[in-house]
C-alpha cells in the first residue's frame, strides 16, 4: 500500500504525480447543500464529489500539504470548488456540466462570486513549515501519504504508529512491537520525524521518536523516501512529517473510544482502551482546535497465551497509562497574513507488576523465550514525557511568493528500564536505571519566490536554527537487595551523571532552484551550509564513580560544518506517468552522547572521531497509471557513505564508524474497480547493505540497520457504500546475518514470518461509525526481527509477538 484508495478509473489524460480522481456518475449544475468539515484540500475535493456526484480531477502533488476549510450550506458546484480552492493557488476549470480540472492557476487572482449564504467561514490562509512540496515541479523521490481517514482504518490493525508504518510503508524495517523504534531503519538508514515541522529526533538518540506523540492527535503522514538535508541532520534515510489535526471550520466535535483485548488469552490484565476527543471551528478572524485524551494499555500476551515479558534493554508501554491534550489557536491578520499558536502534552507512565526474569540470560541466546516475574518493586518505571510549543506565521506576498515561518519549543523527558550494568566497566558496575532529559529551542524560515514573468522556475530557500540541551542522570540502586529479590526489587540508593550537560547549536541556510522547461520536463537543484557546535563542562564519568579518587574529564568544545547538494531531473513522457533521477546528499550529526557516556580516564573529545555522516544517495524512480485503475511506483536506489554513526558496541567498550554502502530496491502498486467495491494492491522492498571498518574487509551490515526482505498486500471490499472490509498480510522474510558462523551483536539466524489482519468500518448513520480490527489474525507465533536480533544479546530480549488481538472503536461526530 503505497497510496490512499483511487477514486475512480484512472485517465491517462490526466495530469501526472500521484494521480487520484474524484468521480461519481452525474454531476449537478443546480444548487447542492454541501456539508464538508475542514480538512485537507485533497479530502475535501473527494467529499464535495461524492456530495454533488460530480467528477473532479486533479493530481495529488499539487493538493499536497494543502488544507480546506469547513464548507456548510447550498451552493452550485462551481461556488463551493472557488471556496474550497480559496488562496491556495488552485482553480477549478470546468470541462462539461460533469467535470472540472483543478489546475494551478497562473492567471491573477480573480474575485470568488458573493454566496447566498453566509454560512461558510473565509478560506483560511495555508500555515505550513513544509519544504517537500512543490506546485511546479513533481518530487524526484518517492512519497506516502496517509490522510486521517485511512489511518484510522489501518490503526485497527496495528499496536502503535511504528507497526502502522512497517505494514504501509516500503523500505521501513519492521517494529519491535515494544516502545523502541531501534533498528526500525528507512532504506538501511536513520530518519527524521517532524511533527507540524518541529524534529523528535535529538542528537543524543533515545530511540522514541515514534512513541512520542498519540496517533489519535495526527491528521496526516507523509513519509518521503531516500536521503534529504532540505530540514537539517536526521534525514539520512528519509523524513517522516507528521500533521496534527487543524484548526478552522464550522464548530464541530468528535469523540471515539476504542477498546482492546488479547483473544489468545482472555484476562482483564490484557484490556485496554482509550477514549478520545477532538472539537475545532472559528468565530470571525480567529479559529481555534482542542484535542485531548486518555488511554490504557494492557498486558501482552502471545499466541501461546502466556503473558510477554518486559522489554528490559529499551523498555515497553505494557501496564501503562497514557494522556495527551493539545490545542491551536489561530488568527487571520488580513487577506495574506495568518498566525497560528500550537500547544501538546503527551505523557505515557508505566505502572506494572513484573519485571524480566534475568535467570534466562544463561540459557543459550534464542533458546528460550524471555519471562515475566511478577513482584516488581520500583517507584518510577518506563515513562515518556514530551510538550511542544509551536508559533507559526505565513504570508502569501512576499516578493512575489509565500513566507512562512515558526519558532518552536520542545521539553522532552523518558526513563528506561532498570539494567544490571556490574559487569560493564564504563557504567561502574552498578545496579542502575538511566534518563534523559533534553530541551530544544528552534526556529525556521522558509521563502518561496517566483522568477520571472513566465511562471517556469521558483526558489525555495530559507534558514533554520536548533539549540538542544541534554543530559543523562542515573539512578543507583542497592545490589544486595536486587539479588535477594531475584531481580524484583530496587531499592535506591543514589544518583549519579551518566552523560553530563550537553549544549549543541546548529545553524543552516539553504536555496533550492526548481525549474520547468515544458509539460515534459522539470528539474531542481540546489545546495545547503550546516554549522554546529557542541559543549560541555567538566564531570565525573560513571566509570569513575567506584573509584577512591575519581578523574575528572575536563570539559570540551567541538565544532563540525558540511556543504551539501542536490540535483533531481523528471521526465513525463505522457500524461500519467513520471520517469526521474536524483543524486541527493543528506548528512547526519554524530552522537557526541555515546562518547561522553562511555567516557573513562584520561578521555580527550579532541581524539574522537566526531565527522558528520555524509550520505551520498543516487536513486532512478518511475510512477504512474498501468492502464484506468492502476497506480505503480519502482525504485532502485544506492546509498554510500565514508563513515557512519557512532557504533557502540559490548555497551560502550568498542566505539566504531565504517564506511558503508547500501542499495537496494522498491515497488509498489494499487488497484480499484470503477465502481470502488474492490480493491487491492501491494509492494516489496528489497535491499542490502555492506560496511568497512578500519583496516577490515567488506562485511554485510547488522539485522538492525539491514531488514530481510519485505512484502505487504491487502485486499479491500466495499458490500455497500456504508460497509468496508480490508484483510492485508505483510512477509518479512528469513536471514542469516552472522559473521563466519558466529553469531554476534545484530547478527543472528532470522526466521522469516507473515502477519495477517482483518480491518472492517461501518458507518451506522452519518455521524456514528464502528470499526474493528484483528491483529495477527491467524495467530501466528513468532518473534519479530528485533526480537530475533536480541538487544541485550542475550534471552531477556528474546520476546514473542503478540497473539491475536481485537481492537474495536466508537466514533461520533457532535
Amino acid at each position: 500500500m503505497s497510496q490512499p484508495f483511487l477514486r475512480a478509473p484512472v485517465r491517462l489524460s490526466l495530469l501526472a504525480g500521484g494521480l487520484l480522481l474524484s468521480q461519481c456518475s452525474l454531476a449537478q449544475s443546480a444548487p447542492v447543500d454541501f456539508d464538508v468539515p475542514a480538512s485537507s484540500l485533497e479530502t475535501s475535493l473527494n467529499a464535495v464529489a461524492r456530495q454533488s456526484s460530480a467528477q473532479i480531477l486533479f493530481a495529488s502533488d499539487i493538493t499536497a500539504g494543502k488544507s480546506a476549510p469547513a464548507l456548510r450550506g447550498r451552493y452550485t458546484l462551481q461556488q463551493a470548488l472557488q471556496r474550497l480552492l480559496g488562496k491556495s493557488g488552485l482553480t477549478a476549470q470546468e470541462r462539461d456540466e460533469h467535470t472540472y480540472l483543478v489546475l494551478p492557476d497562473t492567471s491573477a487572482v480573480k474575485e470568488a462570486p458573493a454566496s447566498d449564504s453566509a454560512a461558510v467561514e473565509l478560506a483560511s490562509l495555508e500555515i505550513s513549515s513544509s519544504r517537500l512540496n512543490s506546485d511546479l515541479v513533481p518530487q524526484a523521490r518517492q512519497v506516502n501519504v496517509i490522510e486521517r481517514e485511512q489511518l484510522e482504518q489501518l490503526r485497527q490493525g496495528s499496536d502503535g504508529l511504528a507497526t502502522l508504518l512497517a505494514k504501509s510503508i516500503p523500505g521501513m524495517a519492521d517494529s519491535s512491537r515494544t516502545i523502541t523504534d531501534y533498528g526500525q531503519t528507512l532504506r538501511g538508514r536513520t530518519m527524521l520525524v517532524l511533527v507540524d515541522g518541529v524534529p523528535l529526533n535529538t542528537n543524543r538518540d533515545s530511540s522514541r521518536n515514534l512513541a512520542n506523540i498519540d496517533p489519535a492527535l495526527i491528521e496526516r503522514i507523509e513519509v518521503i523516501r531516500g536521503s534529504s538535508a532540505i530540514y537539517g541532520a536526521g534525514a539520512t534515510g528519509g523524513i517522516i512529517s507528521i500533521t496534527t489535526r487543524p484548526a478552522g471550520g464550522e464548530p464541530r466535535a468528535q469523540t471515539t473510544l476504542s477498546a482492546v483485548s488479547p483473544l489468545s488469552q482472555l484476562d482483564s490484565d490484557g484490556l485496554g482502551g482509550q477514549l478520545q476527543h477532538h472539537l475545532s471551528g472559528a468565530q470571525g478572524q480567529v479559529d481555534y482546535a482542542l484535542d485531548f485524551g486518555a488511554r490504557h494499555i494492557g498486558a501482552s500476551y502471545d499466541a501461546k497465551g502466556h503473558r510477554i515479558a518486559p522489554e528490559p534493554s529499551q523498555g515497553d508501554l505494557f501496564d501503562s497509562n497514557t494522556y495527551n491534550i493539545g490545542g491551536k489557536l489561530g488568527l487571520r491578520i488580513d487577506d495574506v497574513q495568518r498566525i497560528q499558536l500550537s500547544a501538546s502534552h503527551y505523557n505515557a507512565e508505566q505502572n506494572s507488576d513484573y519485571t524480566s526474569d534475568p535467570s534466562v540470560a544463561r540459557l543459550p541466546p534464542g533458546s528460550v523465550a524471555a519471562r515475566p516475574l511478577s513482584g516488581l518493586s520500583l517507584d518510577e518505571q518506563n515513562q515518556i514525557k514530551n510538550t511542544l510549543l509551536n508559533l507559526e506565521y505565513a504570508h502569501t506576498d512576499i516578493l512575489g511568493g509565500t513566507l512562512n515561518a515558526q519558532l518552536y519549543y520542545r521539553d522532552y523527558f523518558t526513563r528506561f528500564t532498570p539494567f544490571d550494568a556490574r559487569a560493564v566497566a564504563t557504567r561502574g558496575r552498578n545496579v542502575d536505571q538511566v534518563m534523559q532529559n533534553s530541551e530544544v529551542f528552534g526556529s525556521r524560515v522558509t521563502l518561496r519566490t517566483p522568477l520571472g514573468s513566465a511562471g517556469t522556475t521558483e526558489l525555495l530557500w530559507g534558514a533554520d536554527f536548533n539549540q538542544e540541551r541534554s543530559d543523562m542522570p542515573i539512578d543507583i540502586f542497592d545490589p544486595q537487595v536486587y539479588d535477594a529479590s531475584g531481580g524484583r526489587v530496587f531499592d535506591k540508593i543514589g544518583k549519579l551523571t551518566y552523560m553530563p550537560d550537553l549544549t549543541s547549536r546548529s545553524v543552516g541556510g539553504f536555496a533550492q532552484l526548481q525549474h520547468k522547461f515544458n509539460e515534459h520536463w522539470s528539474m531542481e537543484g540546489g545546495v545547503r551550509y550546516e554549522y554546529a557546535t557542541a559543549e560541555y563542562d567538566d564531570f565525573i564519568p560513571l566509570s569513575e564513580s567506584a573509584a577512591v579518587q575519581p578523574a575528572t574529564v575536563q570539559g570540551g568544545e567541538v565544532h563540525y560544518d558540511s556543504v551539501l547538494s542536490n540535483l533531481s531531473v523528471t521526465y513525463s513522457p505522457v500524461a500519467g506517468q513520471e520517469l526521474y533521477a536524483a543524486f541527493s546528499q543528506g548528512f547526519q550529526l554524530p552522537d557526541i552522547g555515546v562518547q561522553l557516556r562511555n567516557a573513562r580516564r584520561g578521555f580527550d573529545i579532541d581524539s574522537s572521531n566526531l565527522e558528520p555522516v555524509k550520505t551520498n544517495n543516487y536513486e532512478l524512480g518511475w510512477r504512474g497509471a498501468v492502464g484506468e485503475q492502476t497506480l505503480a511506483s519502482l525504485a532502485v536506489f544506492y546509498t554510500t557513505s565514508k563513515l557512519g554513526d557512532v557504533q557502540s558496541f559490548n555497551n560502550g567498550l568498542i566505539l566504531t564508524r565504517t564506511k558503508e554502502r547500501i542499495y537496494g530496491v522498491e515497488g509498489s502498486a494499487d488497484w480499484l474497480t470503477g465502481d470502488e467495491r474492490w480493491g487491492a494492491g501491494g509492494s516489496f522492498t528489497w535491499m542490502k547493505g555492506r560496511e568497512q571498518p578500519d583496516g577490515g574487509d567488506w562485511q554485510d551490515m547488522t539485522g538492525y540497520r539491514i531488514p530481510p526482505l519485505k512484502l505487504t498486500a491487502y485486499v479491500q471490499f466495499k458490500p455497500s457504500e456504508v460497509w468496508s472490509n480490508r484483510v492485508q498480510a505483510t512477509y518479512f522474510d528469513g536471514d542469516d546475518y552472522r559473521l563466519d558462523g558466529v553469531a554476534s551483536f545484530g547478527r543472528r539466524k532470522v526466521d522469516g514470518y507473515t502477519t495477517v489482519d482483518l480491518i472492517s468500518q461501518y458507518q451506522v448513520t452519518t455521524d456514528d461509525q464502528v470499526s474493528v480490527g484483528i491483529q495477527n489474525l491467524f495467530n501466528r507465533d513468532y518473534y519479530p526481527l528485533y526480537s530475533q536480533l536480541m538487544r541485550n544479546s542475550n534471552n531477556t530480549s528474546h520476546l514473542p509477538a503478540p497473539g491475536t488481538v481485537l481492537t474495536a472503536s466508537y466514533t461520533h461526530q457532535w
